[in-house]
């Protein structure tokens, strides 16, 4: 490989759009103080009353919590919790440990007393250990009063001497994508029951996977699409942008083609004007799939001569993409770019981000986003508020859409070093 100083930094992989919005949307469900025999009784009352509700709404969270289980925030809020009956002998509770009348005076309820309130304190005690915080369904599939009197038909409830006591509660609408958000949710909102799998992109143990096979050559094969997009710029032929192609099927990984962006240099080969878009078929990544299936067509025994289009700037124009481009590293069978690797100074466009896809790579690794042009990415750039951020396409991982998906990752740079200066955000890489 040319001489290039390998990037130092860490891969942080992209979420999908789906990830996203699981990330963000919140609801309102109804929670009630029941004891644990009674909870399933409730919940089949409940069920019959409102069909248009599945379980599966809430599958995520957890249906049945006790006290010392719940965020601090709902314990503060719930605190004391209802004195429940547990049994024929039992009165409802006195009215001064009603919960309109009494509020958590710390951060948690006390576990000793003294003097006339021991036994009101053993007593709350008692109930924290006995009340169960049941979760029943988001508000919207039942009105408050309605719910109400279902609940009054129902023990413990139905002897006329206990009131429900309805909570509402704001949860995740969506389960959590990592076990880092399902801890995060659980203190946050509501105790989570997390599954270990990602539904709104790819299996986190498939991402882990992925990673670990490309992160200790992630800085080489960046520090060289880098040069080669500065030996680029240095002819002024196009911005300071470069992508490396790599096969890492290979038992030694190989470089197939290094291209850098060419969005100034006419199809003439004349440098034109620096003003406009340019060239827009002569960004670095659409020159580097059309080297791609020039040396496949070398391969197979046919002149890469046939596919010459001089708008494409097809054929490799410095130094370090002639060094690449000559080599004989890629079999003539395959579409186009299955199980090659992308890696890109900058975040792709969304023209790019397609010929990415269509092109079927299987990973694609970016250096700096570009907040405001780039196709990959599904949320806001962080510390960034222009157009809240950016486009938010989420172009690598939307199988529901698009024929096809592929893993992405940015790469956070560490230490000082900076990216080329002269890239502005607005700029379509």
């Amino acid at each position: 490989m040319s001489d290039t100083t390998p990037l130092t930094g860490r891969l942080v992989p992209l979420r999908t759009k789906d990830e996203v919005r699981a990330s963000l949307e919140t609801h309102v469900v109804y929670v009630i103080e029941v004891s644990a025999k009674h909870a399933n009784a409730v919940k089949d009352v409940v069920q019959a009353a409102v069909p248009d509700f599945k379980t599966s709404e809430i599958s995520h969270l957890r249906r049945v919590v006790q006290f010392k289980y719940l965020p601090a925030h709902l314990q503060k809020q719930f605190y004391p919790p209802a004195r429940l009956p547990r049994g024929d002998e039992d009165d409802p509770a006195p009215a001064s440990l009603s919960p309109s009348t009494v509020s958590l005076p710390s951060s948690s309820p006390p576990s000793t007393c003294t003097g006339d309130d021991c036994t009101a304190g053993e007593e709350v005690t008692k109930d924290m250990d006995l009340v169960r915080y049941f979760l029943l369904c988001p508000t919207r599939h039942i009105p408050h009063a309605e719910l109400h009197s279902l609940l009054l038909k129902c023990p413990p409830f139905d002897n006329g001497k206990t009131r429900p006591r309805i909570l509402y509660v704001t949860v995740p609408s969506l389960a959590p994508i990592s076990a880092e958000q399902s801890e995060q949710w659980s203190e946050q909102y509501w105790p989570i029951s997390y599954k270990n799998t990602n539904p709104y992109g790819p299996h986190p143990s498939l991402v882990a996977r992925n990673q670990a096979e490309i992160e200790d050559k992630v800085g080489n094969w960046l520090a060289l699409a880098r040069t080669a997009g500065q030996c680029i710029s240095e002819q002024c032929l196009g911005e300071s942008l470069g992508v490396v192609v790599v096969d890492q099927t290979k038992a030694e990984p190989e470089v197939i083609v290094v291209s850098g962006d060419c969005r100034w240099r006419s199809p003439s080969g004349a440098i034109e004007r620096h003003q406009g878009t340019g060239n827009i078929m002569a960004h670095a990544v659409q020159r580097a799939i059309a080297m791609v299936a020039k040396k496949r067509l070398r391969a197979a025994g046919a002149d890469p001569a046939l596919l010459d289009r001089s708008l494409f700037c097809d054929i490799p124009l410095t130094e370090i993409e002639k060094e690449y481009y000559v080599k004989d590293n890629i079999n003539q069978s395959g579409y186009l770019c299955v199980d090659l690797d992308i890696y890109l100074t900058n975040e792709p466009c969304v023209m790019c981000s397609m010929a990415i896809l269509h092109s079927r790579f299987r990973r694609c690794i970016f250096a700096k986003r570009m907040p405001l042009t780039g196709g990959m990415t599904s949320d806001t750039a962080e510390g960034y508020m222009p157009l809240q951020g950016g486009l938010k396409h989420g172009m690598f991982w939307r199988p529901s859409e698009l024929n096809w998906k592929f893993l992405a990752w940015e790469y956070k740079e560490e230490g000082e070093q900076a990216q080329p200066e002269g890239i502005k955000d607005t700029l379509h890489v």
